[in-house]
């Protein structure tokens, strides 16, 4: 049997090694060409060109988020003989489980076709649920509208993202699901995860800009913003940050604490329990986050805010990012029921963990239960990130990519603690506001003048917008 070859020598690559096994996998290849004679968990990283010339000696394995841009550059390279490896099948059985009754469901179509809807029918028969698809068809169009699914299941890699999305358009009624997309921030077995082993090209400005330029994700975002554009459902990702302060002083961040010019808000809990009720009136199971721009433990009912939200809105997918820095053990004990996915950006330059930190990682090694929810990310407070539509304090080389459209404002919403919404999650200052929630509903806001004014300037491109022209932020829920 051939050995592997692992495309994408990142977090899905990491666990593709872990699938196949150390001694199936012969390297990683990567479009970064950087990274090229690099040692990736113990294996060489290649080129694309030495891949494609040792093609036949071994079997190619796509492993990335972006699979379908790249593997449009496979077929452009005469690659046609090769796999996706995609970790979304062990998030899609937890999906399912948590989510889903099967006793409420009766009827499941199956979207698109090509040889990963194997696996979706393997992962529905361990959930007992195999026998209740009713349709398997290719395209949104072939569903019979006359027997209308409970559930909807995108069934292919291929452009599944703009899939989804007209899926989601058509079918309002049903719950539609995506095992590709990707549910949480970090793949990782790993409680502390080191993020500069996998993506050693944000060293500088210059570096990340080349990585920006090589990003393949734009052709998937092109693709969702033509397919939602005319009729944009429902936000899938809401942040509503409580108190817009942080005491962090990363040199990125427009609103570190040395810098910050906002003036300090903390919302009022009426209107924070209006809007999560708002919330559970929609049946909202998207993604949830109880911060935006700020440190959420700086909130002392942070708390009792979350144990409202997951009392009303047990279908949502409630994560955290936090600096770790006010943590205490028995506040990470109260809290960690509540979330889904706690992210603890772990900032010391010199990539060691803070004290808080090391008592909860002792405390996840001993509870391995959490270890699915709690991930510790050593980060830089000096790092190069994204412009933050050109913001970040710390950015210089600012490159506009002009005629590129962006998904954020066709997903999220993001309140801030007046009530205020923001364009999205690349505003801490506030320069954008769509609407107010204080005064109106969430869908008011949503479906309202000042989101359908951005939206149909941003579809035309960057440059239409003026705090988009030199924003680098590519990025899908």
């Amino acid at each position: 049997m051939k050995k592997y070859i692992l495309f994408g020598a990142g977090n899905f690559g990491k666990s593709a090694l872990r699938y196949y096994g150390q001694d199936a996998v012969w390297c990683f290849a990567d479009n970064n060409g950087s990274r090229v004679g690099e040692d990736y968990c113990g294996k060489k990283i290649i080129s694309f060109e030495e891949m494609k010339a040792r093609a036949g000696e071994y079997a190619l394995v796509i492993c990335a988020n972006a699979a379908e841009a790249i593997k449009e550059q496979f077929e452009k390279n005469g690659l046609t003989d090769y796999r996706c490896y995609t970790p979304a099948y062990e998030h899609f059985l937890e999906y399912m489980k948590r989510k889903l009754r099967v006793e409420e469901i009766e009827r499941i179509a199956l979207c698109g076709r090509d040889p990963n809807t194997d696996g979706i029918v393997e992962a529905l028969g361990t959930l007992g649920m195999a026998d209740k698809i009713a349709q398997q068809v290719s395209s949104p169009e072939e569903i019979r509208t006359e027997q209308i699914p409970d559930c909807i299941i995108v069934s292919t890699m291929v452009h599944h993202v703009s899939l989804y999305a007209r899926l989601r358009r058509r079918f309002a009624q049903s719950r539609v699901i995506d095992p590709y997309r990707q549910y949480a921030y970090y793949d990782t077995d790993d409680i502390v995860f080191n993020p500069y082993i996998a993506n050693a090209d944000a060293q500088s400005e210059t570096e990340w800009n080349r990585a920006v330029a090589d990003d393949e994700a734009k052709a998937s975002i092109r693709a969702y913003v033509e397919a939602v554009r005319e009729d944009v459902p429902l936000f899938e990702y809401i942040e509503i940050e409580t108190v817009n302060r942080c005491n962090g002083v990363c040199s990125f961040c427009p609103v570190n604490k040395k810098i910050d010019p906002r003036t300090p808000q903390r919302m009022d809990e009426k209107l924070f329990y209006r809007i999560i009720d708002q919330l559970g009136a929609l049946d909202y199971e998207g993604e949830l986050s109880l911060f935006s721009n700020n440190e959420p433990l700086l909130d002392e009912r942070i708390v009792q805010f979350h144990r409202y939200t997951r009392d009303k809105l047990p279908k949502a997918r409630i994560h955290m990012f936090t600096n770790g820095t006010l943590f205490t053990l028995p506040l990470f004990i109260e809290l960690i029921p509540y979330l889904d996915e706690l992210v603890i950006d772990n900032y010391m330059q010199e990539l060691k963990l803070i004290r808080p930190v090391e008592e909860i990682v002792r405390y996840v090694e001993e509870h391995p239960k959490l270890r699915k929810k709690v991930t510790v990310v050593l980060r830089k407070p000096d790092e190069i990130l994204t412009s933050r539509g050109g913001d970040a304090p710390n950015r210089r080389e600012l490159v506009s990519y002009r005629a590129e459209t962006c998904a954020l404002p066709f997903e999220q919403m993001i309140i801030r603690p007046d009530g205020k919404v923001s364009l999205c999650c690349n505003d801490p200052l506030g320069k954008n506001t769509m609407g107010d929630v204080s005064r109106e509903s969430l869908t008011e806001v949503w479906y309202g003048d000042g989101f359908q004014k951005a939206r149909e300037r941003i579809a035309r491109g960057r440059e239409q917008w003026e705090h988009c022209k030199f924003c680098d932020t590519f990025y899908l829920y």
